[in-house]
């Protein structure tokens, strides 16, 4: 008897207990989505990503979980005041307005998500029902209060995953008027640039982006639209090229808002009118459970009501201040049907000193690091993925797949580089051709195949450029014929020795030709048709192969996973970077060998891009028939290839890459989107 007297007591114990801390837990995960939520914006996010994926994830079990302990009573024995947290968990569920979905799948899974909520709710309800509303005092009025506010929330959060599906999405296109303010935008940029002011830089191009955003999101569902953006590019064709990559970058910024955020539902009238009632409603809560009869609750119970009810208002109230200082209620008042509203907030230029103030806060938080902290700005990171598939092979050295290499252990492949201004430059210069010379057909589509505007005149290359293979292949070619090319040239270390003009166009052809491969090997979804991993995995056995057969005077490492071990502890310890000279002569002596020494075709055809990419090389090596130097026609062609990858990429992977900080062939997609659009207009 004393046995079974003590068992349910333990478990009553236990279970009261487990939820105190389940809601606390639960708290500090609504909390961590809210100030971590921005990292998604930038590539570098770090262990940051990890951590704000993980409370991601364990937000919703949480709370479900603490919600289906209350419903149960388990947790109620000795601990009555436990029941008014029910609708807390709820109005977790509906999670801060920075982060709605983590990936884009989860938009489209928002049926299954309001079937899951209507089971939450019930068992919030049922809780109330049985613990609060019987209860004397105001402690109900506060469970009410809560109750709704927690059940409003949760039901935002659903409509927010439907308007982010891209089906929904192209169908509020077709009724969407474009924005009212482009008239308002007419301001030129300060005469000496924004001098580092980040804040005032990225107020300026976030208002012209609002203006030009119908057209992003048209062309990222691709739907078509009639508007006439011609006025606002037009302004911007006598600022340089950086102001138009600004202002992609700020478009990108505000679709990845209304893709993983609750953008869509927040800056509408109900939206505004749901953060106003429920940050008075938490706070009304607040005052009613202050004043309520506390005698016969635990004091742990009643100071964690007090952290909840804390921590939901700072939660609302931080809702409450970013939705009105946000630049998307500039674009809700210039589209706003309210036209007293309108005229009192910007005819009357009450919102433009609001934003003023804001702008001081946002200059302050640059100023000592809070921004970069949490990562407060909207601008693109500015950096390109590498990868070199003869850095790779000259590093790790192990045959087939290892343990380690599952794992993530081995040593990264993959690095990023700032996206040199060359680039740039090339792409807008291949955009506006390609769209003077009508390569690209009604819907935005390049007509012509990659590489065919580059070497139109120069047809020995053209041969053997493998112009009709699929894309992934005719990277892998290219790639190794770059590299082999450069290490003959002797371009391919201490390249800081040559002249600007070859530099910058040096640099330039090894940052795309491995930013190109970085797609092939990291984001395959990127690239046009299917993805082929054996391609690259049967080319770098092919290399390694070649690197074993180069004799003395160069000594061989001995192969096996200690060489490659030891060469990854040296490399961390020695700061060893992918452009140092080590690693770069090491793939200068692959690539020598290489061009001297073409492998064997093989019966399964593994070593035939290598084969290809050596005559390439070569080809290129002996190419003097015109005037054009061999490396402004490799620049052409990378160049070619890039805008082309971008533009055959297909829209959803866009839109999937935003959430992973983007990528610079979205930008480019977009940029020729605009351009498109601009001929267009202007006839």
């Amino acid at each position: 008897m004393q046995v079974t007297a003590v068992i349910p007591w333990g478990v009553n114990f236990w279970n009261g207990w487990s939820t105190q801390f389940i809601v606390l837990f639960s708290l500090a995960l609504q909390v961590v989505l809210l100030f971590l939520a921005g990292v998604r914006r930038h590539k570098d996010g770090g262990t940051r990503i990890g951590i704000l994926w993980l409370a991601y994830q364990l937000a919703d079990y949480t709370a479900t979980y603490a919600l289906g302990n209350l419903a149960a009573g388990s947790a109620l024995h000795g601990h009555q005041l436990v029941a008014l947290w029910a609708p807390f968990l709820l109005l977790h569920l509906g999670g801060p307005d920075n982060i709605a979905a983590y990936e884009l799948e989860d938009n489209k899974l928002w049926k299954r998500t309001s079937l899951t909520l209507v089971g939450q709710a019930l068992g919030a309800g049922y809780v109330l029902y049985k613990n609060i509303v019987s209860s004397r005092g105001t402690l109900w009025l506060a469970a009410a209060f809560m109750a709704v506010v927690g059940l409003v929330k949760s039901v935002e959060k659903i409509l927010a995953l439907r308007r982010a599906s891209l089906s929904i999405i192209r169908d509020s296109v077709k009724t969407e008027t474009s924005t009212k303010c482009a008239s308002s935008l007419d301001d030129e940029p300060p005469p000496g640039g924004f001098k580092k002011d980040r804040a005032r830089e990225e107020e300026f191009f976030k208002k012209r982006a609002h203006a030009l955003f119908h057209v992003c999101k048209s062309a990222m569902v691709d739907s078509s639209v009639d508007y006439d953006p011609g006025r606002l590019l037009e302004s911007f064709r006598d600022h340089g090229s950086r102001y138009r990559w600004k202002l992609i970058e700020m478009e990108l910024s505000l679709m990845y808002d209304i893709l993983y955020t609750k953008a869509a539902v927040v800056h509408t009238l109900p939206g505004y009118c749901i953060r106003v009632a429920s940050t008075l409603a938490v706070a009304t809560s607040l005052l009613l459970f202050r004043f309520s009869s506390k005698a016969r609750y635990s004091r742990v119970d009643v100071a964690i009501t007090y952290t909840l009810l804390g921590g939901a208002l700072l939660l609302e109230t931080t809702s409450l201040l970013s939705a009105l200082f946000s630049t998307w209620t500039f674009a809700f008042l210039c589209t706003t049907q309210w036209s007293r509203l309108r005229h009192a907030m910007l005819c009357s230029g009450r919102f433009e000193k609001l934003r003023r103030v804001v702008v001081s806060l946002h200059r302050l938080a640059y100023d000592t690091g809070i921004a970069v902290c949490l990562r407060l700005s909207r601008s693109w990171h500015g950096t390109m993925g590498q990868y070199s598939m003869l850095d790779k092979c000259t590093r790790w050295r192990t045959a087939g797949v290892r343990p380690w290499t599952m794992l993530g252990l081995g040593p990264s492949s993959a690095w990023s580089v700032k996206v040199p201004e060359e680039v740039k430059a090339q792409v807008l210069v291949h955009i506006r051709s390609i769209v003077k010379e009508n390569d690209i057909n009604t819907l935005g589509v390049i007509r012509q195949n990659w590489g065919v505007k580059a070497l139109k005149d120069h047809s020995p290359i053209a041969k053997v450029a493998r112009l009709g293979a699929e894309i992934q292949e005719a990277i892998v070619v290219w790639h190794i014929a770059t590299d082999i090319l450069l290490a003959k040239l002797g371009m391919l270390v201490r390249t800081e020795q040559l002249d600007a003009p070859e530099r910058d166009v040096v640099e330039a052809i090894k940052a795309i030709s491995q930013y190109m491969m970085f797609l092939l090997v990291r984001r395959p979804a990127m690239l046009p048709g299917l993805a082929q991993i054996k391609l690259y995995q049967r080319t770098e056995e092919t290399l390694v192969a070649q690197l074993d057969k180069i004799p003395p005077p160069t000594r061989k490492p001995p192969a096996g996973w200690i060489h490659s071990a030891c060469t990854m502890v040296m490399e961390k310890l020695c700061g060893v970077g992918p452009n140092s000279d080590p690693r770069l002569q090491r793939r200068v002596r692959l690539a020598e060998w290489l061009f001297d020494h073409k492998p064997e075709l093989d019966d399964h055809g593994k070593s035939s891009r290598v084969r290809f990419g050596i005559e390439l090389a070569q080809t290129l090596y002996n190419y003097k028939e015109k005037e054009k130097d061999q490396l402004e026609i490799v620049l052409a062609v990378w160049v070619d290839i890039l805008v082309y990858t971008a533009n055959r990429c297909s829209r959803e992977s866009h839109a999937k890459q935003l959430s992973g900080g983007g990528e610079l062939t979205t930008l480019i997609w977009l940029m020729t989107e605009h351009r498109h659009r601009h001929e267009e207009a202007s006839g």
